[in-house]
């Protein structure tokens, strides 16, 4: 992951050498938002359920979407018009909650094994987006941006499996309580937002970001959005 990491951002730095003027400077910046993960109910669903086979079976599942983004960004201006973008992201999380029961007569009068339990599962992601910023500057203290670029990072999803005392469930001859599967994630990442310089070199920024796929079959999929808000120191 590190090596595509370094070679989207050495093809970000020479797309801008060749434009670079007065206006150009290296800045900082970070920021934390409010995101939505909107995590494909039904896959994690039955990831679950081929996890639990053949002694659970998931009855009723919810998927808590909200979550709390943070970044933090290192970016070069070339121009008034150009800049380009190398940030670390951590997209928070997603959670899962599933009541299941018990399909096998393993687990059924046994003392063992409960007849019934719940499935938790928490899926996030973090990376290094490496994005092109396009900026059209309304005034000296305004100005609009698009960015287009692209996530490198990773995705994983942990999944618990507790009974009515929240100790962990058992099926089969093992324990069966925990599992964890993770994938990296290589996803075009984009948006809109606006600028506004103040105190000569602080800029507060608002800005609409998306990514429109993440994960796989195994770790589950979605797409996410957020509502970023940040602030950056120009050198």
């Amino acid at each position: 992951m590190k090596s595509k990491i370094a070679l989207f951002t050495a093809l970000a730095l020479v797309a801008g050498s060749a434009v670079a003027a007065d206006d150009s400077g290296f800045y900082v910046g970070a920021g934390i938002g409010y995101g939505k993960i909107n995590v494909n109910e039904n896959k994690l669903t039955n990831n679950i359920d081929s996890f639990l086979f053949p002694y659970y079976s998931v009855d009723k599942a919810s998927v808590s979407q909200g979550a709390t983004p943070y970044t933090f960004t290192v970016g070069y201006k070339w121009m008034k018009y150009l800049a380009t973008e190398v940030s670390y992201i951590d997209l928070g999380n997603a959670n899962y909650r599933a009541s299941i029961s018990c399909d096998n007569v393993a687990c059924l009068g046994v003392p063992t094994y409960d007849d019934t339990g719940t499935a938790k599962a928490q899926w996030d992601a973090k990376g290094w987006p490496v994005s092109m910023l396009g900026i059209w500057p309304i005034n000296d203290t305004w100005s609009v941006f698009g960015r287009v670029g692209v996530f490198i990072g990773d995705v994983k999803v942990t999944a618990k499996l507790v009974n009515a005392d929240s100790s962990d469930l058992v099926c089969g001859p093992n324990n069966c309580a925990r599992a964890h599967e993770s994938a990296s994630s290589t996803e075009f990442i984009g948006g809109v937002g606006t600028d506004f310089n103040f105190l000569d070199s602080w800029t507060a920024r608002l800005e609409w970001q998306a990514m429109p796929s993440l994960g796989n079959n195994k770790t589950g999929d979605g797409n996410w959005n957020n509502i970023n808000f940040s602030v950056l120191y120009r050198f």
